[in-house]
C-alpha cells in the first residue's frame, strides 16, 4: 500500500525537494484561492520543465493520488484550489506556474502557448509583431494563464471574440484501466513517445502545416453572428455549450495540459472610448440592441458597472488599480504572492490580527485621493449605470452619430476619453473583480461564508440587466455590485450577505430566480465548487477522466469519486 510519505518521496526524486512544497505556510499560497476555495493538499509540486509535469502525473497515477491542476489561482469558482479537507484520496497540487513560454508560428498569425503563459505574457510577446491575442482584459491583471482560460471556456471582454476555444491541443488523459496517455492534437508530428513530444516541443523542432490534421477550430470564429441576433431567446456564451467542449476546451482541469495552439489577431492602430452615464437600466438595453443592429462592425469592448461597483473598487481596491498603472498587470500576481506571504508570518504574531495587511492597506486607501479623472468622477455622481465602449478609430464617427441619435430623447448622456480618461475607466474596471473581497477582508469576514456570486448569461432577448431580487433575499445582502461584459449580456454579481444569513440557502434560492429568467451559469469562469455541472459538461469529462482523478468532485457537493 502506498503512503503519504512514499508520494512524497517519489515526487522529490521527479521535482526535487526546493519544488515541492510540504510545508503548510508554504503551501498556504496554493491551497487558497484569491476570491474563494480553500482546503488541504499533500503536497504541491512545482514543476520547472514539461518532461517533469508528465513525471508528476505518473507518480500520482500509479500511487491513486488526486491530481489538481493550478494555474494562476485566480480563485473565481475555487475548481483550482482544494475544498475542504474531506476528500477521499491525498491531494496533490501541480502548479503551473513556472512553465511559461510563447512560440511564434506560421509568420505569427497563430501562437503555441504553456500551461504557466499567462495572458499578459502572451500579449507582451505579440506586441511588437503588431498582433493580439484572443483576450487582453479581466483576471490578466492577476496572472490569469492561457491554457486555464482554455481549460475554462472564459469569455473575456473582447466583443468580436467569443469564449476561449481551440481543438488543437496537446494533454494527457487517463484510461478506464488506469493507464496514463499523452493525446497530440496540436495537428504537429512531434514524435511517438511522449518524452520525444515533450522534448521536441520544448526545443521547437518541429515544422507546421504538413499533417493532414493541422487545419481545424482554433477559436470562436461564429461567435459575432450569434451576438448580433438580439431577438434569440438563449444566451450568446456560457461554460456549457457543446459547441465549445472539445478535448482541452471546458475540460475543468479533467486533462493535463501541455500546450495548446491558438491564433493571434491583427492589433488595432487606434482605439477610442466613449462612455456613458445613465439611470435607467432599460436605456442601456434599447442602447445594446440598438447598437448590435446598427454598427457596421462590432466594437471591440463594452464594459459595464454599476455605481456600488464603482464606488467599492476606488475605496477598497484602489491599490489594485493604482498598481496596475505604475508597474503594469504583470507585476500584479507576484504582488499578491508577496501578500499572502506577509499574511502566514503574521497569522504566527497573535499581537497583530490576521488581517493586519489587509488593514494597512485599506489605511492607506481611506487617506489617498481616488486618483480617477474628474469627468469620469462627475458621472459618478450624476448616473447610477456606466458604460464603456471601446471601438477602432475609424469607428469614433459613426458611434458618435448612433449615440447622438439614440440620447436625443433620453435622460442618459456620454462622451469621448481622452487618454488618461479612457485609461481611467478601464482601470477600474480591472479593478472591480478584487473590491469585494478587498471589502470583506478588511472586515474579517470570511468570503466562503459572507460572500456569494453570480456568474449569469442572460438571454440575448432580455429586456433587463440587472439581477432583481425579491424583497426578503434583497433584506439579507449588505452590500452588492454588477459588472460585466454588456453587449455579450454577461453579467457578474456578487453579494456580500448580513450575518448569520444561510449563504446556501440565498444562493439556491437566487438561482431559481435565475433560471426562471431562462439564464445559464456559469457564463465564463467554470462551475469550479460553486455550481453543479450540466448535464454536457459531465458528459464531456467522462470521455477525458473516465477514472475521475483529477479534481473529483468539481461542479458538484462531494469530494469522492462520482462516477465509475
Amino acid at each position: 500500500m502506498t503512503t503519504p510519505q512514499d508520494i512524497i518521496s517519489q515526487l522529490k526524486n521527479v521535482v526535487g525537494a526546493k519544488q515541492l512544497l510540504t510545508h503548510q505556510d508554504d503551501k498556504a499560497w496554493y491551497t487558497k484561492g484569491f476570491r474563494v476555495g480553500r482546503g488541504d493538499a499533500l503536497a504541491v509540486a512545482l514543476p520547472q520543465t514539461l518532461l517533469q509535469l508528465w513525471q508528476i502525473m505518473q507518480v500520482c497515477v500509479a500511487c491513486d493520488a488526486i491530481i489538481l491542476m493550478q494555474a494562476s489561482n485566480t480563485g473565481v469558482t475555487g475548481g483550482s484550489t482544494p475544498d475542504g479537507n474531506d476528500y477521499d484520496r491525498d491531494v496533490v497540487i501541480v502548479s503551473t506556474r513556472q512553465l511559461k513560454g510563447v512560440q511564434i508560428i506560421d509568420d505569427a498569425r497563430q501562437v503555441i502557448a504553456f500551461p504557466g503563459t499567462t495572458l499578459t505574457e502572451l500579449e507582451q510577446t505579440l506586441q511588437p509583431l503588431g498582433r493580439e491575442p484572443h483576450s487582453v482584459i479581466g483576471s490578466s491583471c492577476i496572472g490569469a494563464s492561457v491554457v486555464g482560460g482554455i481549460c475554462n471556456n472564459s469569455g473575456g471582454s473582447l466583443i468580436r471574440r467569443g469564449p476561449a476555444f481551440t481543438e488543437k491541443s496537446l494533454f494527457a488523459r487517463i484510461h478506464p484501466d488506469g493507464t496514463l496517455e499523452m493525446v497530440n492534437h496540436l495537428g504537429i508530428a512531434l514524435g511517438d513517445s511522449p518524452e520525444e513530444m515533450l522534448h521536441r516541443l520544448e526545443q521547437h523542432d518541429y515544422v507546421t502545416g504538413d499533417r493532414e490534421d493541422w487545419a481545424g477550430k482554433i477559436w470562436a470564429e461564429d461567435y459575432a453572428s450569434q451576438l448580433r441576433d438580439v431577438t434569440a431567446d438563449s444566451p450568446s456564451r456560457y461554460n456549457g455549450d457543446p459547441r465549445y467542449l472539445h478535448d482541452s476546451a471546458g475540460c475543468a482541469g479533467k486533462v493535463v495540459v501541455f500546450a495548446v495552439r491558438l491564433p493571434t489577431f491583427e492589433a488595432s492602430k487606434k482605439t477610442d472610448t466613449f462612455y456613458i452615464g445613465a439611470d435607467d437600466e432599460h436605456e442601456l438595453v434599447a442602447l445594446r440592441r440598438f447598437l448590435l443592429e446598427r454598427m457596421q462592425a462590432l466594437p471591440l469592448q463594452a464594459e459595464y458597472i454599476h455605481r456600488n461597483a464603482f464606488d467599492l473598487t476606488v475605496r477598497y481596491a484602489k491599490h489594485m488599480y493604482l498598481a496596475i498603472r505604475k508597474l503594469g498587470p504583470q507585476a500584479l500576481p507576484a504582488l499578491m504572492a508577496n501578500k499572502a506571504k506577509w499574511d502566514v508570518r503574521v497569522s504566527h504574531l497573535k499581537l497583530l490580527p490576521r488581517n493586519f495587511v489587509d488593514r494597512l492597506l485599506q489605511f492607506f486607501n481611506q487617506i489617498t485621493p481616488r486618483f480617477i479623472a474628474a469627468r469620469i468622477l462627475d458621472y459618478r455622481k450624476r448616473f447610477e449605470h456606466h458604460l464603456m465602449i471601446k471601438v477602432e478609430a475609424d469607428q469614433t464617427d459613426e458611434l458618435h452619430q448612433l449615440l447622438r441619435e439614440f440620447f436625443i430623447d433620453k435622460h442618459g448622456d456620454f462622451f469621448l476619453c481622452d487618454a488618461r480618461e479612457a485609461a481611467d475607466a478601464f482601470l477600474v474596471r480591472f479593478g472591480v473583480g478584487g473590491c469585494t473581497i478587498s471589502y470583506c477582508d478588511y472586515l474579517g469576514y470570511s468570503p466562503d461564508e459572507r460572500l456569494v456570486a453570480f456568474d449569469v448569461a442572460l438571454r440575448r432577448n432580455d429586456d433587463a440587466w440587472r439581477l432583481t431580487l425579491p424583497p426578503h433575499l434583497a433584506q439579507q445582502v449588505q452590500i452588492d455590485y454588477c459588472c460585466g461584459h454588456f453587449f455579450c449580456f454577461v453579467n457578474h454579481q456578487d453579494y456580500v450577505l448580513k450575518p448569520g444569513v444561510d449563504a446556501k440557502r440565498f444562493k439556491e434560492e437566487v438561482i431559481a430566480y435565475l433560471e426562471q429568467r431562462g439564464a445559464k451559469y456559469p457564463a465564463e469562469h467554470n462551475v469550479g465548487h460553486l455550481y453543479h455541472a450540466s448535464c454536457e459538461h459531465e458528459q464531456h469529462w467522462r470521455q477525458l477522466d473516465p477514472t475521475n482523478s483529477c479534481n473529483p468532485g468539481i461542479g458538484k457537493t462531494s469530494k469522492k469519486k462520482f462516477w465509475a
